[in-house]
């Protein structure tokens, strides 16, 4: 079996696949531990069934080692060699292009990027240690947010600031999301029925946090984030892309420092900031249909932003857009939003069929969403970092052991 594990400072979500079919992981289960060195809750669903836990968790290594022997207790595993690798999502990895090994030269890269995503890796690192010392024979693989974007050009991933920040600090664009592009990517391969490697493809991951890239011959090109997961789109709580010198302006204004501005950019901006109703679309595009005139500001800047994006990638592209693919959270289920971005790309001569386009949360995996006069094919289809994570683990672990 492979363990699959997103940790962050305070919570562990994980997922247990069944990998004797290794092209067809099964998924067994899926839980989460939360609140994590406060008091401790846990839970996860099995055979349909959900099993929840109020067991106090001080740490993450208290917090795996529950789930673990839960997990004997219930005859799922038998013991923790049961278990041959443990699969990572840690969400910066600086300049690694790969899943990897998690060796002593990979830790030391995820410590290094620390001051990059100080949010997110320390969760990863104290995770990665947890298991180290529980289970000490497992294969640890870490796939990276960041390594799918390593084959942007340099033209493209440079800021136009002294050379010397990039030469000497690493400030560049590294962009985000990785694991979900490289799993659409694979996907809409076999959906195309083309070689992964000649995919030409803009992809729009709408969620809570939001980003775009544009795929070119089967590699990153350019993507909307950057040094940090603050720039690009419009997001749930992230301003995305302004004018820099708001922070120096809004700084004096407020009476706060820079850190405190950089907060406010990221946890009150964005749809929460603009509508002043809420984070999740869902509840502003309620609004929206309400007449609410913040909320019609927010979509549509929302939208617009996507959609300028969408006419910029499709430049890199020269026109020659195998699909355009909306995925994750809004991008998978919201009709309403792809709607509204389409109708702010007509240079491009897409076309939604509103039969195939309408809300339904049936499909399994991927469907077309365009009509046949459609100058490009427009999909949704459901992103699985999870799998796309468990099978780079698997890809690690054999290659390794073959050699």
């Amino acid at each position: 079996m492979i363990l699959i594990i997103n940790s962050g400072s305070s919570s562990i979500k994980f997922r247990l696949y069944d990998i004797q079919d290794k092209n067809k992981p099964k998924d067994i289960l899926e839980g989460l531990a939360e609140r994590i060195g406060v008091d401790g809750f846990w839970s996860f669903k099995y055979d349909s069934t959900k099993h929840e836990f109020n067991d106090k968790l001080p740490n993450h290594k208290v917090a795996l080692k529950l789930i673990l022997d839960k997990l004997i207790e219930m005859k799922i595993i038998e013991n923790y060699n049961d278990i041959e690798g443990v699969g990572f999502r840690v969400v910066h990895g600086g300049t690694v292009s790969s899943s990897s090994l998690i060796s002593d030269d990979i830790y030391s890269s995820i410590v290094d990027s620390t001051k990059l995503a100080p949010l997110h890796n320390p969760g990863a690192l104290v995770a990665i240690d947890a298991v180290k010392a529980i289970m000490p024979d497992a294969k640890l693989v870490a796939s990276f947010d960041t390594a799918f974007h390593q084959t942007i050009p340099k033209e493209n991933f440079l800021y136009t600031t002294p050379i010397e920040w990039y030469e000497n600090h690493g400030v560049r664009k590294y962009g985000f999301h990785g694991i979900s592009y490289q799993y659409i990517l694979k996907n809409l391969s076999t959906i195309l029925k083309k070689d992964c490697r000649k995919v030409n493809a803009i992809v729009c991951h709408l969620g809570n946090g939001a980003s775009m890239a544009v795929i070119k011959e089967g590699l990153s090109f350019d993507t909307t984030m950057g040094l940090t997961p603050l720039a690009g789109l419009m997001m749930g709580t992230r301003s995305g892309d302004i004018d820099p010198s708001i922070i120096e302006y809004m700084s004096k204004e407020l009476k706060k420092d820079v850190v405190e501005i950089t907060t406010m950019l990221n946890k009150n901006s964005g749809l929460k900031g603009i509508s002043k109703i809420s984070s999740d679309m869902r509840d502003v595009r309620e609004a929206f249909y309400g007449g609410n005139q913040n909320a019609k500001i927010a979509i549509h800047k929302y939208t617009t932003i996507v959609a300028d994006f969408m006419v910029k990638y499709a430049n890199y592209l020269n026109g020659e857009i195998d699909a355009i693919v909306f995925t994750a959270g809004i991008g998978e289920n919201s009709d309403f939003i792809r709607t509204q971005v389409l109708d702010r790309v007509n240079i491009l001569g897409l076309e939604l069929d509103e039969k195939l386009n309408a809300y339904s949360n049936d499909y399994e995996d991927y469907k077309l969403i365009s009509t046949n006069k459609s100058k490009s094919k427009v999909y949704a289809i459901k992103t699985n970092e999870e799998l796309m994570i468990c099978l780079d683990t698997i890809s690690k672990i054999y290659l390794r052991s073959t050699k």
